[in-house]
């Protein structure tokens, strides 16, 4: 009985798209690569920051048309920026954005990553072009196979741009880190299309429920090394809500008690120095979680990562 039982639920989950264990396929391809509606990103996005100021009053590029999508179905807006001193021998960041779209936090660490690291950057967008703002609903098409799928693309366009795949690193943070653990999930698909364009992940306060469903998949193991960070006072995505595995799993796995969701955030816009301890509500409708800055965590998170892609670039 308790095995019809459970039959009949994971007959239910699929019929539901749960599609529970799956693995990622060609077939899944198109459901997850909603359709290219605009080529131009907006002045002011849903956050109400000037794109402008975070941008090219900071000296990185505007958001352009750039990334051909997985499918060749249009292109991915993205701020592409090859160090001044020429694309060859340094690391290469690509910024993948959460579930408010792209945020001035976003543009201060392609700043940082060029500065401190001496890197290229590229900042992702997977919503604008699409002619979404936002995806707070979480588990939908737009969630981490998608997002999965264009760091992909990205990767290899990059690649195609003299970019080293040896030292390509993907970062982000809430659902950006979840597409970061996603496309390191060890499954064939990824192996086959993810492996080889990156070197390793670096994934700030991810959404890591991990039900193996078709808009929940499966996170972990993974298939290279992969840096998370997580906090204790992060209302958002909540680590006890994940297998340990997602955790344990990873290359290192770091976690402040005292930080909150998006504990980098840059609160004054990439322009200006962030306010340390200032607290603000995400315009999440169905979670108005805090956001509070701390210099302390940000700074202990670039010292990590720092440390790990010189580590990780030199070998």
């Amino acid at each position: 009985m308790r095995r019809l039982l459970l039959v009949l639920l994971l007959f239910a989950l699929t019929a539901l798209g749960g599609c529970a264990g799956v693995p990622f396929s060609n077939a899944d391809v198109e459901y997850f690569q909603p359709p290219i509606v605009a080529t131009q990103a907006p002045e002011r996005p849903i956050t109400n920051f000037s794109l402008f100021n975070n941008t090219t009053k900071v000296n990185l590029a505007p958001m352009r048309p750039v990334v051909p999508t997985f499918n060749g179905k249009g292109n991915l807006l993205a701020s592409w920026n090859p160090h001044p001193e020429g694309v060859k021998n340094r690391p290469t960041f690509v910024i993948v954005h959460g579930g408010h779209g792209l945020v001035p936090g976003d543009f201060a660490t392609a700043l940082w990553a060029r500065k401190d690291l001496g890197a290229n950057t590229l900042v992702l967008d997977s919503y604008w072009s699409r002619g979404h703002d936002q995806n707070w609903v979480t588990y939908t098409p737009l969630g981490a196979n998608a997002r999965m799928l264009d760091a992909i693309a990205t990767g290899r366009w990059l690649v195609s741009q003299g970019v080293d795949p040896n030292k390509l690193i993907l970062m982000g943070g809430s659902q950006g880190g979840w597409t970061v653990l996603r496309t390191f999930t060890d499954e064939p698909f990824m192996r086959e299309h993810a492996k080889g364009l990156y070197r390793a992940g670096i994934s700030l306060y991810p959404v890591c429920n991990s039900k193996g469903w078709k808009e929940d998949p499966t996170l972990g193991p993974y298939w290279g090394p992969v840096l998370i960070f997580t906090g204790g006072k992060d209302t958002a995505t909540l680590p006890d809500r994940c297998p340990t595995r997602v955790f344990k799993d990873a290359t290192s796995w770091t976690h402040y008690p005292e930080a909150t969701h998006g504990w980098d955030t840059s609160n004054r816009g990439a322009h200006t120095p962030s306010v340390d301890g200032e607290c603000g509500k995400a315009l999440n409708i169905y979670n108005r979680f805090a956001v509070c800055r701390s210099d302390s965590a940000t700074r202990d998170m670039h010292k990590r990562i720092k440390e790990f892609v010189k580590r990780l670039t030199s070998s």
